[in-house]
């Protein structure tokens, strides 16, 4: 579904969901790579990859947090249009 603004631009709904999906999923993945890091033990931790997965694990909350945060935008305006158009 294409919505064009005042401006006449062009914006998808499915692109804004999809993107915000994929990005969830991106940081999914890094998580389950985290975890497997910080799994392995300290004997692994001669580069200090533990300590850099539990830090990422913060930046990969605030990622996956914004992507909702996108995802929900973009159900919103899909409600609103469906809203209008009924």
């Amino acid at each position: 579904m294409n919505i064009t603004g005042p401006s006449n631009f062009a914006y998808s709904t499915s692109d804004a969901s999809s993107n915000a999906q994929e990005g969830i999923r991106e940081q999914l993945t890094r998580l389950d790579q985290n975890v497997a890091e910080v799994a392995r033990g300290e004997e692994s931790d001669a580069s200090g990859s533990r300590d850099r997965a539990l830090v990422e694990q913060n930046e990969i909350v605030r990622a996956v947090r914004a992507n909702a945060r996108s995802l929900e935008a973009a159900n919103q305006v899909l409600g609103t249009i469906i809203d209008i158009k009924v």
